[in-house]
């Protein structure tokens, strides 16, 4: 993410400040004022996101989105259970147990 204030660029060196303005340096970033807006009217901070950031916040929407229960799963199992046909493979449960504690 890169924030860009919509003003001219400083043209000291970081660390010194121009005439009349609160030094900048590493530790101080300008900030500018919460209702400060250009002469067009818009904001004086502008934000752009990176590619990465789009895609990123795109998959976080999606797995939002999807159910937290797969409700076709457990009906197929409920129907295995209620026939008698659910069965459980012991050694591949006793597997997985020792791979989650390794």
């Amino acid at each position: 993410m890169k924030i860009q204030p919509n003003e001219p660029k400083q043209t000291t060196s970081p660390g010194l400040s121009r005439v009349g303005s609160p030094p900048v340096g590493p530790q101080q970033a300008p900030r500018p004022e919460a209702s400060a807006v250009t002469p067009g009217g818009n904001p004086a901070v502008r934000v752009e996101l990176s590619g990465r950031a789009r895609e990123l916040h795109a998959a976080l929407a999606t797995a939002n989105a999807a159910p937290d229960v797969r409700a076709d799963k457990v009906a197929e199992a409920k129907a295995k259970v209620d026939a008698g046909t659910y069965a459980v493979d012991t050694k591949l449960v006793a597997r997985r147990m020792l791979d989650v504690r390794a």
